[in-house]
């Protein structure tokens, strides 16, 4: 081919390579906006879902006053369970001294020990956030001003721990009616699933108390009983979470964990409880020094690793929570 030829033909096919470019280019460019205005619906329609899930909490909690001081009116206040009661609790407050020692993998020395308990120690006087060992607890308790009322809401820092604890025993909420008694005595269940919901989800509202009064409200109260495991199983997708039963199974426990699933045990007189009706606990973490608990009803069992050796003759049923 000769030079002219091929200058004719590099004049023709180098303003079509340019369109092409710049065609492809807009396609790229085009695809990109469309991919981020999907990404933006889609964060506009989880936020949205989570906010109408916000409301039907804080609507829950009206409905639930309202009848409840119908009931007052025309009943004898509910009064606290004590320890003789079937439903009551007794390893809830001050009953630490019954609860079995666990102890770290390994010898631990002096110098581990004292620092383990300095940050106990902190740990109860700030109720935030500290993290030794590898544990990081944030609960709020004691920093919040309740003024002999009850308090619905949760704080920033509990909000956005990955993890939050909550207690039952929280002045916020201690003395607020769960079923027959109050959330001190009775509520482990809702609390074991305020902290999951609030772990898992950028759901803002669900309070112990709030979500104690969605489990009335639906019935998964059962009076003489306690909290259904229904709360869980089928409650579950009103908060946008899937639950599965699982096997108690050392292995399963983990491959679960590690799909970014909590897990809330139903335990029976052992470790955690004293109590023949039972109790409900969070595993979210676990490491060579055994599984990490949130256990509603103890801030001192909440600090400490638990082998598997330990905790598995107590346990009776596993779920494992997840976001849809």
């Amino acid at each position: 081919m000769s030079g002219k030829k091929k200058k004719i033909l590099i004049f023709l096919i180098m303003p079509l390579v340019m369109i092409i470019v710049v065609v492809l280019s807009l396609l790229s460019e085009s695809k990109k906006t469309q991919q981020a205005r999907e990404e933006e619906q889609s964060t506009e329609a989880t936020l949205s879902k989570e906010e109408e899930i916000n409301q039907m909490l804080l609507a829950e909690y009206q409905k639930s006053q309202s009848t409840r001081e119908f009931v007052e009116q025309s009943t004898e206040v509910v009064q606290e369970l004590s320890e003789d009661d079937e439903e009551y609790d007794d390893m809830i407050g001050n009953a630490e001294e019954d609860a079995p020692e666990v102890y770290y993998d390994g010898d631990l020395s002096d110098d581990d020990e004292a620092i383990i308990a300095q940050a106990e120690k902190e740990a109860w006087s700030s109720r935030d956030a500290v993290n030794y060992n590898g544990i990081e607890v944030v609960s709020s308790m004691n920093q919040v001003q309740t003024n002999g009322e009850w308090v619905l809401t949760l704080t920033d820092a509990e909000i956005n721990a990955k993890h939050p604890l909550f207690l039952q025993y929280d002045s916020r909420w201690a003395t607020y009616p769960y079923g027959t008694g109050t959330m001190k005595s009775s509520a482990c269940g809702p609390t074991s699933f305020a902290m999951v919901i609030t772990a898992l989800t950028d759901i803002t509202n669900a309070s112990p108390p709030l979500v104690a009064t969605y489990s009335m409200n639906h019935n998964y109260y059962v009076k003489g009983c306690g909290t259904s495991h229904a709360l869980f199983t089928v409650g579950c997708s009103d908060f946008g979470l899937y639950c599965n039963e699982i096997t108690n199974n050392e292995s399963d426990m983990k491959a679960h964990i590690d799909n970014n699933e909590m897990l809330v045990l139903s335990v029976h007189y052992g470790n955690f409880t004293h109590s023949g009706a039972g109790h409900f606990i969070v595993i979210y973490g676990y490491n060579e020094n055994g599984f990490m608990v949130n256990d509603p009803g103890s801030y001192e069992r909440s600090c400490k690793y638990w082998p598997y050796d330990v905790i598995a003759g107590d346990i009776n049923k596993i779920y494992a929570l997840g976001k849809l």
